[in-house]
C-alpha cells in the first residue's frame, strides 16, 4: 500500500550505510529543485518536462534507497505518456508532497 498522502518524514533504506550517506544527503540537496520544477509545471505545456522528470526520479528514488518515490514517480511518468490530465496533476501533487517528507 503506498502511503504517499503520510506526512510522517521519510527516510532512506541506506540510512544507516555510512558509506551511503554523502551520496544520500547530496540527492536530498536536489529535492528543492525538482519540487520547484514540479510545482511551476504547467501539466499541459509542459508534460514532456515533467515526464523527464519523473522517469529520472523512478530511477534514482530506487536507487537512493527511496522505493516508493519511484512507484509514485513512475505513476506520474506512466500519466503523463497516456496524456490523462486530471491524473497528472494528482500524481505531480502527490510526488511533490511526497518529496517534501524525505529527510536524512
Amino acid at each position: 500500500m503506498l502511503d504517499a498522502l503520510e506526512n510522517a518524514p521519510v527516510r532512506s533504506e541506506f540510512c544507516d550505510d555510512e558509506d551511503f550517506r554523502e551520496l544520500i544527503e547530496m540527492f536530498i540537496d536536489g529535492i528543492a529543485e525538482k519540487q520547484q520544477v514540479l510545482n511551476q509545471a504547467s501539466v499541459t505545456d509542459q508534460r514532456e518536462e515533467l515526464q523527464v522528470l519523473a522517469h529520472q526520479l523512478k530511477g534514482s528514488g530506487a536507487g537512493y534507497g527511496f522505493e516508493e518515490l519511484s512507484q509514485v514517480a513512475a505513476e506520474l511518468e506512466e500519466a503523463c505518456k497516456t496524456g490523462d490530465l486530471v491524473k497528472i496533476v494528482q500524481q505531480k501533487e502527490l510526488l511533490s508532497h511526497y518529496l517534501g517528507r524525505i529527510v536524512l
